[in-house]
């Protein structure tokens, strides 16, 4: 009986080809006692070259679906069913609503690098947890990787001769199991092929995912073979400049000619392409982070600077509304040495404090030089006599012996020893008193100063507030650095500074 016109194979029912090849058809089929969709291919045992053969490719066919069978993973198609019937070898798997890998390539265009990162990832943990198992696929190529629905990978055909089409991928009956664009050059050779050949194949994959193309290309299977036994291909980066050069590494150790030149596990194959997708994101967030970080730090120097400004600019106010002090004027100094960096310190801060600090010397030698000390007038005012005498460094006359100006009334009728009461000379005649007080000796020394009036002090006392006040508002204004207007500055240099 044909099997193009087989309605069912055991209890599967046939419902449509999927894809048909010189070995045999898959079908989709649907299971009528579990009723659930399965993908079913076939092998034609009489399309084989003799009997002998026929019996070890069945026996191959069922070995290798038995060890397909036990990888329950993710990543790869589970198979629920291997049977006979007639002519017809058939192994039933899941049935991935999607496309073949291959189909994507069709473009001829890389696939975006997340996209190529992720689809190797899973590839290579579905290759990984079948070596583990001790199965070799021997045939990894985009026609047997699936991507479902989802985007996620299913790895398909173990060990089972691709039957999809009949190009020049297409294994040929009685040699090894491969593709010869996938295959690794130990199985162009025909020498023993192990894990490690896959490794090979996912790296072509990696390849034509980052750039579109095939690394071995050529007329014909032979010219393909020859490339991959002897030539090494273009780094990825040559065909695509976008990608960084991290790859081209990568690449070179997965389609190394020796085998022990290779990955030694597809694990470690994912690792090596888990450190390009950290290091990818490192850079790519690098520019981002370092426009964030700068822009806060700018962000922060304004707003520094501007608290800090408001912060001298409330000093300056309260210290002219309260009336700064002399004594008061160093201590602003550390308020405006808040400023930033050690450089405008240098440049601004200190030449202010220095030029400060002369300014409130001046001032205070300034007040002290027009405040007179009150200490004098108070023993003049008890002893005038003895005080001037004393100044003079002579003997007093007899004319000033009483106060000044002595009124001549009251000088006769004081006895003459009370008015000279601590001279000898005071008891001289009457007669010799009366030229002299009439005619009084100059007075020798400078003049002395009328006592100013209780209400000139409260004058001068004001005058030396307000200017105080004054100056150190302009000399708070110079620390903060703001420009002072020409008559500020010439009020500064003649009162303030003198």
């Amino acid at each position: 009986m044909n099997h193009a016109t087989q309605s069912f194979l055991g209890r599967y029912r046939l419902v449509k080809v999927l894809g048909q090849g010189a070995m045999g058809v898959v079908y989709e089929a649907v299971d009528t006692r579990l009723g659930r969709t399965v993908a079913i291919k076939t092998v034609l045992r009489s399309h084989l070259a003799d009997d002998s053969s026929a019996g070890e490719y069945a026996s191959r066919f069922e070995r290798e679906a038995q060890a397909a069978a036990r990888l329950a993973h993710p990543n790869i198609v589970t198979v629920h069913d291997f049977g006979e019937h007639e002519d017809i070898s058939y192994i039933v798997m899941e049935f991935v609503r999607g496309q073949e890998l291959s189909k994507v390539f069709e473009a001829g265009q890389a696939l975006p690098l997340a996209q190529t990162l992720r689809i190797m990832a899973e590839l290579l943990a579905a290759l990984d947890f079948a070596h583990t198992q001790g199965i070799v696929h021997r045939d990894v190529k985009p026609a047997n990787v699936m991507l479902d629905a989802g985007g996620h990978v299913k790895l398909t055909d173990f060990g089972v001769a691709r039957v999809a089409n009949t190009t020049q991928d297409r294994t040929m009956p009685g040699t090894l199991v491969g593709t010869p664009s996938y295959m690794a050059p130990e199985q162009v050779l025909g020498l023993a092929v192990g894990s490690r050949a896959d490794i090979f194949a996912a790296g072509v994959i990696l390849y034509q995912c980052l750039t579109g193309q095939r690394p071995f290309a050529g007329a014909g299977p032979f010219a393909v073979q020859r490339q991959i036994v002897q030539d090494d291909p273009k780094p990825p980066s040559a065909i695509a400049p976008q990608l960084p050069r991290a790859f081209d590494d990568v690449i070179a150790r997965a389609l190394a000619k020796q085998p022990e030149d290779r990955y030694a596990s597809a694990a470690a194959f994912a690792e090596a392409l888990a450190d390009l997708e950290a290091a990818s994101t490192r850079r790519a967030a690098a520019p981002e982070a370092g426009a964030q970080a700068h822009a806060a730090a700018d962000h922060e120097r304004k707003t520094g600077s501007g608290s800090d400004r408001d912060e001298r600019r409330t000093g300056v106010e309260s210290s002219a509304q309260a009336g700064a002090r002399p004594a008061a004027t160093p201590a602003s100094a550390p308020r405006g040495s808040r400023t930033g960096s050690a450089p405008t310190l240098r440049r601004t801060v200190l030449p202010l404090l220095a030029g400060a600090l002369v300014a409130v010397l001046a001032m205070a030698a300034w007040i002290l030089f027009l405040d007179p000390a009150p200490a004098p007038a108070t023993s003049t005012r008890s002893t005038p006599a003895t005080s001037e005498a004393a100044t003079s460094g002579l003997q007093p006359s007899p004319a000033p012996a009483g106060p000044a100006p002595p009124a001549p009334v009251p000088a006769e009728n004081t006895p003459a020893p009370q008015e000279r009461h601590d001279t000898p000379q005071a008891a001289a005649p009457p007669q010799a008193d009366e030229p002299a007080r009439s005619e009084p000796a100059p007075r020798i020394g400078p003049p002395r100063e009328p006592r100013p009036r209780p209400r000139a002090d409260a004058d001068r006392q004001e005058r030396r507030e307000v200017l105080g006040a004054r100056c150190s508002d302009l000399l708070q204004r110079m620390q903060i650095g703001e420009p002072l207007t020409p008559e500020q500055s010439q009020y500064f240099q003649t009162r303030c500074t003198r």
